[in-house]
């Protein structure tokens, strides 16, 4: 290989190599210019022309060939090496038999792709057969320089590519092995590119009643559709220099995007974002921009690429596209928004989060507060670093009002969970002290009208237990029904349903374990002592909601939010 790359360097000139990139000065016995690889304005960019080297004295970078290609086209040695032997007639020699035969039958794999993606896009372009397909891209608004860019073409009926290509020498078995192009009939055609701008595929969108309306390549030597990203070609120059990448569902939201000036956006080709692809991306940036279809298969996609996300330790932003299904669609109806909907982006788990919210319910009700937590436990197991999970964990405990204690509470019982432990049932589990007092009442309905006051001041938290709460209120006013405690007991369980009457048979159950002999002196102590506890637990649980509503305004900058939280809670404490 050590020959090869002097070959390769020999046969480039390092000036006529750079000069491709950059503008070149002569200066003396060298030339300068302003480097591609951080802003300036004062060229610092020196090539030697006799040593073959370069150097930039702003930003420190230099080399040879090799580490400014790496540079300029953010590429590994490797795929450097092979990018620079094409440009210099190099022939790159396999080390063994083995892998001679496997570049031997890439490079043919390679050529078959090529030609046929070059006869696709000259049909798109001059064959009356595509009519029909260049008014689709023009009603989709794509530019003829965005066809050409992306090399976009049309597979016709009437053009028997297969014999195209046996007229170049390629046999049926090499065909079928670089995928069989010639499957694609009447369909406009994607090009897939590798990172070096070889046609590995292709992806072929079916016009009029064809199924299914998307056709991709098979697997192949050169196309692992796991690994290779529609786009990336185009785009990893522009990730690099934003520091972010916009990950969308297809190729009309790519070419999009790029059609408007975005261009760190790629795709995943014909399958869902994989580890594989996440770690390519990772080379060259942190940062993630999820802009999914806006439906249920999208933001199933979300969820799974913020899991993997979680897993690298990197970071994610969720776009939501509003009325609009993804991001092809919004370009063609109002491209202005793009820059709306971006800045709106959320991070990846407060927009996993305000969806759990969303379906959870009430959330002044436990239940569902514990429903969210419940959700989201198995996400926070993910975030293997300490400093981004202490974030999650406040954020979350701040949208639901509870004490960050508790949630890392249920994480580590989760995490510590033995997969032989046997649940706990109802009647062994312990009772929540609004539990003890609405089974108590249950038990002598006739102390209802006795409390009936302090009863409608205590603020639920058990959805469950709001709704037995009302219809004892509703039953009570029944004096016949109060003094038939079996006829009681069975009217609010009529009245509740399933499984809430199975809930009301295990407080019952519970309640005569712990008071075989349970007298009206007995239930007075034990309301006073519930109702008093109930409003303490009432009056930390705002403190806390409070606490939360201060750090949420003060993340925010809300100074007025803040000011006024800060009131309403030295007014609680006042009065507590």
């Amino acid at each position: 290989m050590a020959n090869e790359i002097e070959e390769v360097k020999q046969r480039l000139d390092l000036v006529d190599l750079v000069g491709q990139y950059v503008a070149l000065k002569k200066a003396g016995a060298n030339y300068k210019a302003t480097c591609p690889f951080h802003q300036e304005k004062t060229a610092s960019l020196m090539v030697s022309p006799e040593k073959q080297i370069w150097k930039c004295f702003g930003c420190s970078r230099g080399g040879d060939h090799f580490a400014f290609i790496m540079e300029a086209e953010h590429l590994e040695f490797g795929d450097a090496l092979k990018l620079l032997a094409q440009k210099a007639g190099v022939t790159l020699q396999p080390k063994t038999r083995s892998e001679y035969q496997t570049k031997d039958r890439k490079e043919t794999l390679y050529a078959i792709n090529q030609f046929s993606s070059l006869v696709f896009h000259k049909v798109l372009l001059e064959s009356s057969s595509a009519k029909t397909a260049r008014e689709y891209l023009a009603k989709r608004k794509i530019s003829d320089q965005m066809i050409k860019t992306f090399r976009l073409g049309f597979a016709s009926p009437s053009v028997n590519l297969k014999d195209f290509l046996m007229k170049r020498n390629y046999t049926p078995a090499d065909i079928a092995k670089a995928g069989s192009p010639e499957r694609f009939r009447d369909r406009i055609i994607f090009p897939i590119f590798d990172v070096l701008g070889n046609v590995v595929g292709f992806t072929g969108r079916a016009l009029g009643d064809i199924e299914p309306k998307y056709l991709n390549s098979p697997e192949t030597p050169t196309y692992n559709k796991g690994r290779i990203l529609y786009g990336l070609n185009l785009a990893k120059g522009f990730i690099k220099e934003h520091d972010y990448v916009i990950l969308v569902e297809g190729q009309m939201d790519v070419i999009s995007l790029y059609q408007a000036g975005i261009r760190n956006v790629v795709a995943s080709s014909g399958t869902a974002f994989t580890e594989s692809q996440v770690t390519t991306l990772s080379k060259y940036t942190q940062n993630f921009l999820l802009a999914f279809d806006n439906d249920t298969a999208g933001q199933t996609m979300t969820r799974k690429v913020i899991e993997l996300l979680l897993k690298f330790d990197l970071s994610s932003k969720i776009i939501d596209f509003g009325k609009f299904k993804d991001a092809g669609e919004l370009f063609e109806n109002d491209p202005k928004m793009w820059r709306e909907v971006a800045k709106a982006a959320k991070e990846g788990l407060d927009w996993w989060l305000a969806g759990e919210i969303t379906t959870a319910g009430n959330l002044n009700f436990i239940e569902n507060k514990k429903k969210v937590v419940r959700a989201m436990l198995p996400v926070l197991k993910l975030v293997a670093e300490p400093t981004r999970l202490d974030h999650y964990i406040q954020r979350l405990a701040a949208a639901i009002g509870v004490k960050q204690e508790s949630i890392m509470a249920s994480l580590q019982k989760q995490a510590g969970a033995s997969k032989t432990s046997q649940p706990i049932s109802a009647t062994e589990a312990a009772l929540t002290n609004e539990e003890q007092f609405l089974s108590i009442l249950i038990a002598k309905p006739e102390l209802i009208s006795k409390y009936s006051e302090r009863i409608d001041s205590i603020v639920y938290q058990s959805e469950g237990a709001s709704r037995i709460a009302s219809e004892l209120k509703k039953l009570y006013t029944n004096k016949t029904l109060i003094k038939n405690q079996s006829g009681f007991l069975s009217q609010v369980k009529q009245q509740v349903g399933s499984p809430l009457a199975e809930s009301i048979d295990s407080w019952q159950f519970w309640l005569s374990s712990q008071w075989p002999t349970f007298t009206d002196e007995l239930a007075n102590e034990l309301i006073e002592e519930k109702l008093e506890q109930l409003k303490t637990k009432q009056y930390e649980d705002s403190k806390t909601q409070l606490a939360n509503n201060i750090k949420t305004a003060q993340t925010a900058g809300d100074i007025e939010k803040v000011k006024a939280f800060m009131e309403e809670l030295n007014s609680l404490t006042k009065n507590g």
